[in-house]
């Protein structure tokens, strides 16, 4: 291999591991969020309480079936938020997911995955976290709004825009 050519390797490399490592640390965020609203509304009372420490940290306990968990409290509730938050929390698991578990492919800064039945799928790694992160603020936004609800008190960032505006 030339020079120039391991150099575009390696930078498209480092591209793709910078997204790649953005795109976990929100899915964390998100995670983490999605974990206190299910501690809280199954044990109020006790936010560090053992469901907490020993289901929902464990390791096992994945993202996914956080956020399946997560859909069965928001139906249970009733909980009305917009229209496509539950596909775009869908789309965020499997964003999420491709960035955890997918290999490079090429030199241009494509992800190779597995799609569903079909064999494989591609796709630019900067396509994928432009739409994760377009989707993140909305998500976190009602994530937020459901927190407060669940624990039942005001949320202090309303009431400073409030005092502000």
């Amino acid at each position: 291999m030339d020079e120039e050519f391991k150099q575009k390797v390696m930078k498209t490399k480092i591209d793709v591991s910078v997204l790649r490592g953005l795109v976990i640390t929100e899915a964390v965020n998100i995670d983490a969020h999605i974990g206190a609203i299910i501690t809280n509304y199954f044990v109020l009372s006790d936010k560090h309480s053992s469901f907490s420490t020993m289901v929902l940290s464990d390791p096992y306990f994945s993202f996914g079936m956080k956020i399946n968990i997560f859909k069965k409290i928001l139906n249970k509730i009733e909980w009305k938020s917009y229209d496509s938050f539950k596909d775009d929390l869908h789309r965020i698991d499997e964003l999420r997911n491709r960035f955890a578990h997918s290999m490079m492919y090429g030199f241009d800064g494509d992800l190779i995955y597995q799609k569903g039945e079909k064999p494989m799928g591609t796709k630019k790694a900067k396509e994928m976290y432009d739409e994760f992160m377009a989707l993140y603020p909305k998500i976190t936004e009602e994530l937020d709004k459901l927190f407060w609800q669940i624990i039942g008190k005001p949320n202090p960032r309303e009431n400073s825009v409030k005092k502000v505006g």
